[in-house]
């Protein structure tokens, strides 16, 4: 009787072999990562898309910043994140379950992040109402519908870099970095790198 399969050249039929020998094969499954763990690895990977945009961009400065080596703030409760530069510390008298002020103590860079209720937008209109009528120097723009931005200089000599960020159910996330505007060319692409890293969850 005729053989009915058909010759194969023998790289043909060692790949064949081999992936037949592979089906049902199992490996085994190591430990589950943490939520830390999980964390970490989607900052980095975000940065990293953050850092290839930056370099898209041709802009330098942004992608200099590295965030990994900074820490995550995770507020779970209010359901967002933010990174923060390693060693500054909290001021846990301005701080509560909302959010938290860290400061740098050696150059007075200040990072406030809280939550607000924001109650059918009123918190939102006030919050960007503030911004643009508080001081003529500062600069805002929406970003999107969920999203506003500004910059400027204050009165008492300071800088302010903001991000307001609207949630679905329409609480309010608002972050603003405030130092010195004479440190304007140093702090600048740090102030952005940790606005830009405002996520909501």
């Amino acid at each position: 009787m005729k053989n009915m399969l058909p010759n194969l050249p023998f790289g043909a039929a060692l790949t064949l072999a081999l992936l037949l020998s592979a089906c049902g094969k199992q490996e085994a499954v190591g430990d589950v990562p943490s939520s830390e763990e999980l964390a970490k690895q989607a900052d980095a990977a975000s940065q990293a898309i953050r850092d290839e945009a930056a370099a898209a961009d041709g802009n330098g400065a942004k992608a200099a910043i590295d965030l990994t080596s900074m820490e995550s703030y995770a507020n779970a409760l209010r359901g967002y994140t933010i990174m923060v530069p390693s060693g500054w510390t909290v001021d846990q008298s301005a701080s509560d379950d909302n959010g938290r002020v860290f400061t740098e103590t050696v150059s007075g860079t200040k990072l406030a992040v809280s939550w607000v209720e924001n109650r059918e937008d009123a918190a939102w209109s006030k919050a960007v109402q503030a911004i643009e009528d508080g001081n003529e120097a500062m600069e805002g723009a929406p970003v999107g519908k969920n999203e506003y931005r500004a910059s400027g200089v204050l009165t008492n000599g300071l800088k302010s870099g903001q991000r307001l960020l609207r949630k679905p159910d329409g609480t309010m996330v608002q972050a603003e970095v405030t130092y010195a505007a004479d440190q304007s060319k140093t702090t600048d692409p740090l102030a952005t790198a940790i606005l830009d890293s405002l996520t909501l969850q």
